[in-house]
């Protein structure tokens, strides 16, 4: 996911509030253990307490990308959503507080329920389920820069007796304790489901693969056109990032990474001809001897390809983090006629001097340096000061992302040669002509 560095508030969250007593965090909610006299009175009472822990550590990575300040601002905005569940599912009499590891769960102890009868493990397993898909649905619409891609949240759960001949405190640092290896369970068992699920999609060839035209922006004519994979169509795994997501959490990025690219080639038996295809790889690919030498050569000849109409597509971090090796890897590729892009220029890395190095035949402009360009002086100087830099080393800018005409009109003014996104084609299963709203803007600029 390309990420935006920009401070980060959510624009959807909602607004709620919760009582609290004593010291709060910057959530506005205490600390369990500053509640132990009320959790006693319930143990007493009715003779057990029960638990829903919704475990934050998945968000805990906002902090470390944004500050503290700003995983202060995500967790007190899940902490609304919580409040805001409904009767249905928190009551008034329940009491809601933070665990004691830094703000990393939410704590929902469960006051009586209102038919008096006491609570069934399977109520609470069933009230869990529902609480984290609620959650994980009101934070998938949830626009803020620092939550780029889906974060989602666990919800575990446990229950504990009262017993007289054990201290309060620790029955319920125990039950505590016990949601959260509830929440370790579901995520081995949601994690190994999860790798199974990518294998079947690997085993039964249910990836596709979509092109979305590069686009001359002087005279309309295409580039090229970049494969983007596609997941089964209608259900989670549909989008690229989900599905890289799910193959990193299962240390199958390679073998997915593989799957997409070998596709991506065999889909572009059609390719126009002179047309560029644009193929994203991860860094592993370099290695992979099936993308090496005469094996590549190989596969390339099974789709009617040469090497010089292969561009590879690498992020700029990607670049920069293994960038020795993979220097090394990449010589031998260009050797052969193939092409390099790296991708997300723009995006917050600063190693354009490494960059440089890598002589890449095309910079990609990330989106969020194109969004809105039009409107935003800082975003045109550094457009400008990225084109003297790519003319300088031979290489040739893409904008990525146009979605307005406005957006369009000022990269021709700004001399950007070539361009990519919704406003000049969608990603199609075929390979598509570029839209007819780009017209008016061609012409309109100079190379400045």
């Amino acid at each position: 996911m390309k990420a935006s560095r920009r401070e980060c508030s959510p624009s959807s969250a909602p607004k709620g509030r919760l009582s609290s007593r004593g010291s709060s965090t910057s959530s506005g909610v205490t600390p369990y253990r500053q509640r132990l006299d009320e959790l006693r009175q319930i143990l007493l009472r009715q003779g057990s307490l029960g638990l829903l822990l919704v475990d934050l550590s998945q968000l805990t990575q906002v902090e470390h990308d944004h500050r503290s300040s700003a995983f202060a601002r995500v967790l007190s905005s899940v902490t609304d959503l919580v409040t805001e569940l409904g009767s249905n599912e928190i009551r008034s009499s329940d009491i809601v507080s933070v665990d004691d590891k830094g703000g990393d769960a939410l704590l929902i102890f469960l006051s009586p329920k209102r038919r008096g009868t006491q609570a069934r493990v399977s109520d609470l397993q069933a009230a869990a389920v529902r609480v984290e898909d609620i959650l994980n649905g009101k934070l998938a619409s949830m626009r803020s820069p620092c939550l780029p891609s889906r974060r989602d949240v666990s919800v575990g759960f446990s229950l504990v007796f009262f017993n007289p001949l054990v201290m309060p405190e620790r029955l319920v640092t125990r039950l505590v304790e016990e949601a959260w290896e509830c929440v370790r369970v579901q995520r081995v068992q949601r994690d190994f489901q999860n790798r199974c699920r990518l294998q079947d999609i690997l085993l039964e060839g249910q990836l596709s693969t979509v092109f979305q035209p590069v686009v001359d922006l002087r005279d309309s004519t295409i580039l090229g056109y970049e494969a983007l994979s596609r997941g089964p169509a209608g259900t989670p795994y549909q989008m690229p990032l989900t599905l890289f997501e799910m193959a990193s959490e299962s240390d199958m990025v390679f073998e997915l990474d593989r799957s997409c690219r070998r596709r991506a080639l065999l889909a572009a038996r059609e390719l126009p001809p002179e047309a560029k295809l644009f193929v994203n790889v991860f860094p592993s690919a370099m290695y992979d001897p099936e993308f090496q030498g005469a094996n590549l050569l190989r596969l390339l000849e099974r789709t009617g390809l040469g090497p010089e109409r292969i561009v590879l597509e690498i992020t700029e971090k990607y670049a920069i983090e293994n960038y020795a090796p993979f220097v090394k890897a990449l010589r031998k590729l260009t050797q052969m006629g193939l092409s390099i892009a790296v991708d997300d220029i723009g995006a917050g890395y600063s190693g354009l001097e490494k960059i440089a190095h890598l002589n890449p035949r095309y910079l990609k402009f990330d989106i969020e340096l194109i969004r809105n360009i039009d409107a935003s002086y800082i975003r045109r100087e550094m457009a400008r000061a990225l084109k003297t830099f790519a003319d300088k080393m031979e290489s040739t800018i893409i904008a990525e992302g146009i979605e307005r005409e406005d957006e369009l009109r000022t990269l021709v003014e700004l001399g950007i040669d070539y361009g990519q996104g919704f406003l000049l084609g969608r990603p199609e299963a075929t390979f598509e002509r570029p839209a007819s709203g780009m017209a008016p803007c061609l012409g309109a600029g100079s190379s400045a």
